[in-house]
């Protein structure tokens, strides 16, 4: 529910007489979907895995990474006005190898400054816990950090779960960090391209699985 286009639309109404706690929405309208439904890719195709706040930022961390990637120019360019975005994007061979083009970086930008999240980021929102198409683990032993990734449905573990809407599946693996670190070094795994912030770690979906294959990532860090 979104698009605030006036005092008395339906998403503010709902928040200030709905009993909402939380609440996720365009305040303009969509037309690219990748915050919308990718919120959902991560809070219920991975059903008990994220609280719906901890979607959302993974979802935002996985809107950002694509920008990076493949639109590294707009990461700091304001979307402008309601409707499509008035931007000239290029595009690099990383873009085109992935089958990107002028609209999904006009998209991309145009979700990332349109999408709030409104609430307590604090109140705990979350799925029951269900069988999900890929286990993903998190440890840490003194300042040695493990993340590894399992896949539950062979080749097709990496798929997306459902297809209906737009931009659905395909977002990178999220795992949240116990506690905020510096000084990252990866020791096994920089094959898999991870990210790894001061409190996040971000692996790219490969999206085709060789259930064969070990999906781990392990790397040291220090306590910020």
């Amino acid at each position: 529910m979104g698009n605030i286009d006036r005092r008395d639309c339906m998403a503010l109404a709902w928040m200030n007489n709905g009993g909402v706690h939380q609440m996720l929405g365009y305040t303009v309208p969509t037309w690219y979907g990748y915050m919308g439904w990718g919120v959902l890719d991560y809070f219920v195709e991975q059903p008990g895995r994220y609280t719906f706040t901890e979607a959302f930022f993974a979802n935002q961390h996985a809107l950002l990474h694509r920008l990076a990637t493949y639109f590294p120019e707009l990461l700091d360019q304001p979307s402008g006005d309601t409707g499509r975005p008035r931007l000239r994007p290029t595009l690099s061979d990383a873009a085109k190898a992935a089958g990107l083009t002028a609209s999904d970086a006009l998209g991309l930008v145009h979700d990332r400054d349109v999408v709030a999240f409104y609430g307590d980021p604090a109140w705990q929102a979350r799925m029951a816990d269900r069988p999900k198409a890929f286990e993903q683990t998190l440890t840490h032993a003194g300042d040695t950090y493990t993340f590894e990734i399992k896949p539950n449905r062979g080749a097709d573990s990496f798929q997306p779960i459902n297809t209906n809407g737009s931009q659905r599946g395909g977002r990178p693996f999220v795992a949240y960090l116990p506690q905020r670190v510096t000084d990252v070094r990866i020791i096994a795994g920089a094959d898999l391209n991870p990210v790894v912030t001061d409190d996040f770690i971000l692996v790219p979906n490969p999206r085709v699985c060789d259930p064969a294959r070990q999906y781990r990532v392990v790397f040291q860090a220090r306590p910020r």
